[in-house]
C-alpha cells in the first residue's frame, strides 16, 4: 500500500493477527524515498466519541517530542483526550506522547482498548483534530470549528523532531526521518481490563 502526505508518497504494509482472546497483533513497516520525507510516519484511527479518558505509561504529562522530552519524565498518566489539548496562537499538530510502553482509552463505564507496545517503545497523538484540518486553520481560536466528536488517534512509528525552527535551525540530523530507509514497530490492541 501506499500513504499520500502533501506530495509525498509513502510506500507501506500493515500485517494484522487476530488471537483467539481477542487481541490483534500489528506489525507495521514504512519505507521512505529520496524525495520529500513527511513529518510523521504513523497509523491513524479514529476512535469512538465515548473514549474520551486516556492513560499511559510513558513521557508525560504534557506534549513532548524525541528532541524535546528531556524534561517529560517516564511514568503512569491520565487524562481525557479533551484535556490534552494544547494552546497555540497558530493551530499546529500537537499533543505528541514519547517513548510509550502501553497506552488506554476507556469510557465513562471503564471499557475500551489497550494498546501495548510489542518490541520497543511507540509515540501517540490522540486529539479531536486530523493533522491536516489542523494545517488548514490559520488560529488556536478557530479550533472549535473543526473539533471532531471522534478521537483521532495517531501511533507514530516515527515522527521529526521539531527543532528550532521559529528563531533557529530545524532538528538535529538525528531526529530527521531518514531518506531510504525502512521504520518499522508491532503492537497488540486488546480490550482494556
Amino acid at each position: 500500500m501506499e500513504a499520500v502526505s502533501g506530495k509525498t508518497t509513502v510506500p507501506y504494509t500493515v500485517s494484522y493477527r487476530i488471537l483467539a482472546c481477542g487481541a490483534i497483533d500489528v506489525e507495521a513497516s514504512f519505507s521512505t524515498g529520496e524525495g520529500p520525507l513527511p513529518a510523521r510516519l504513523a497509523l491513524q484511527a479514529y476512535l469512538s466519541p465515548s473514549l474520551e479518558n486516556i492513560e499511559w505509561y510513558g513521557r508525560g504529562p504534557l506534549e513532548n517530542y524525541q528532541d524535546r522530552k528531556d524534561a517529560a519524565f517516564v511514568g503512569r498518566y491520565s487524562s481525557t483526550v479533551s484535556g490534552m489539548r494544547e494552546w497555540y496562537t497558530r493551530a499546529q499538530s500537537m499533543g505528541e506522547r514519547c517513548d510509550t510502553r502501553w497506552l488506554k482509552f476507556t469510557d465513562s463505564d471503564g471499557r475500551g482498548l489497550m494498546i501495548s507496545a510489542a518490541g520497543d517503545t511507540f509515540d501517540f497523538s490522540a486529539t479531536h483534530y486530523t493533522d491536516k484540518d489542523l494545517w488548514e486553520t490559520k488560529y488556536g481560536h478557530d479550533l472549535p470549528s473543526i473539533e471532531k466528536a471522534e478521537v483521532v488517534l495517531n501511533l507514530d512509528c516515527i515522527q521529526r523532531g521539531i527543532g528550532n525552527a521559529s528563531c533557529g535551525p530545524g532538528p538535529r540530523p538525528e531526529f530527521e526521518i531518514r531518506p531510504d530507509t525502512t521504520y518499522s514497530y508491532s503492537f497488540r490492541i486488546a480490550p482494556a481490563r
